[in-house]
């Protein structure tokens, strides 16, 4: 009995590993060569270069806008954001209340 067990033991085990041989073999297979007709680039350089000027033009604005005048354009986009949804800012206020206050 023992001898018999032994044996089913051993064939169970080529079994496994013949399963775990299929199941890896589609990662054998030849990868495929594809080239898509699509660019990737910009085709219209006049549009580029007008893109590339009107982000140097803001980027430029940004650095002339003082301090003062960057605070009053945040606290205007939170208050257009608590007047678009007042429920879900009372909800983040009271959460980070409740953690600051937990952490103290």
């Amino acid at each position: 009995m023992r001898r018999e067990q032994a044996e089913q033991r051993m064939r169970g085990g080529q079994n496994d590993l013949d399963k775990a041989l299929e199941d890896t073999f589609p990662a054998s297979d030849p990868v495929s060569h594809t080239i898509t007709a699509i660019p990737t680039g910009r085709v219209d350089t006049n549009e580029a270069q007008r893109v590339k000027e009107q982000s140097a033009q803001v980027a430029a604005d940004e650095v002339e806008r003082s301090p003062k005048g960057l605070l009053q354009d945040y606290i205007a986009d939170i208050e257009s954001s608590v007047r678009a949804q007042p429920l879900a800012s009372v909800a983040t206020v009271a959460a980070l209340a409740y953690f600051w206050g937990a952490t103290r």
